[in-house]
């Protein structure tokens, strides 16, 4: 019998890039986003409440440099895809979304590394790669928590697998094997409140900007633990919490009607009662004790991970 191919594999060949609900539907500002050499610290940068809003229900998730890919259709210039490392209930793979043909890079090679090689993760808000190890010739930017296929430590520098072939070299300062991560509940709010004042961005998963639930999914990516990518999953997974024994670290749900119907929303517990999270739109990544207004109604329950 013929052995039949499984799906084309590929992966993300730009800083971070947007998984859209549908193929070409966007504005021309979207332009800074959606090319072959995209800028999402100028698109996010530029953009006021009313372009962020815009941006909600026709966005699924973001990803990153090196996200690993499963190419589901192709239309056009298009692709659909699933982000399969960005785990949900939406489909089988991982989390579904349309990406411009131009910023995925369909290289065996680089996704058999990153199943077989160590790997490293960047662990700065931004890191620098660069094409040479003496780090004089910058290849561009990548996000916190990009994590690609490690081919050799050396003192300051290490050298990793890039997406469209060749070899990159970054800052041993900036990243972490990820054999290194490990759980700690302190660790854990410390990185959170490192992007306190972010704005929020609706399916953003990168320092360029988070959704609540990215925040929180790349928050545990950072200590060495994969949870879902969207809040109604997280808070199927794990262990339930009750309300009095909440520790740092633990993940808070909120569901409208007065929390007992769909999860909306999600933080993280830090202690003494308050939680860090990305709120909406019209916010930035901030402190808000969990009883606190709408919150206090709307609570749902908590999951802790590790």
């Amino acid at each position: 019998m013929k052995k039949t191919a499984g799906p084309a594999r590929g992966a993300v060949n730009v800083p971070a890039a947007m998984l859209w609900q549908e193929p070409g539907r966007f504005r021309d500002y979207d332009h800074l986003i959606l090319g072959r050499n995209n800028n999402p610290a100028a698109w996010v940068e530029g953009m006021d409440v009313k372009r962020r809003l815009w941006l909600v229900g026709k966005t699924g998730t973001m990803v990153i440099y090196g996200e690993p890919l499963i190419i589901l259709d192709r239309r056009d210039e298009w692709l659909q895809v699933a982000a399969v490392e960005q785990k949900t209930s939406l489909h089988e793979y991982g989390y579904p979304g349309w990406i411009p043909a131009v910023q995925v890079a369909e290289n065996n090679a680089y996704v058999n590394a990153l199943a077989g090689l160590p790997r490293i993760a960047v662990t700065q808000k931004t890191g620098r790669l660069y094409s040479d190890p003496e780090l004089t010739v910058t290849a561009g930017e990548v996000s916190y928590m990009t994590t690609l296929p490690l081919l050799e430590a050396r003192k300051g520098v290490v050298a990793v697998r890039l997406p469209g072939g060749g070899t990159g070299y970054l800052q041993r300062k900036d990243v972490k094997k990820n054999r290194e991560m490990t759980f700690s509940r302190q660790a854990i709010v410390g990185e959170a409140v490192r992007f306190m004042d972010l704005p929020y961005l609706w399916a953003g998963t990168a320092s360029y900007g988070f959704d609540c639930s990215g925040f929180t999914m790349r928050l545990y990516q950072s200590q060495g633990v994969v949870i879902p990518r969207d809040a109604e999953d997280q808070a199927a997974s794990g262990l339930a919490v009750a309300r009095q024994d909440l520790l740092p670290g633990d993940l808070v749900f909120f569901a409208d009607p007065k929390g007992r119907d769909r999860v909306h929303h999600v933080g993280m517990y830090a202690g003494g009662g308050m939680m860090v999270h990305a709120p909406n739109s019209k916010s930035q990544v901030r402190t808000d004790v969990v009883d606190s207004g709408s919150y206090g109604e709307e609570y749902y329950g908590a999951r802790r991970y590790a």
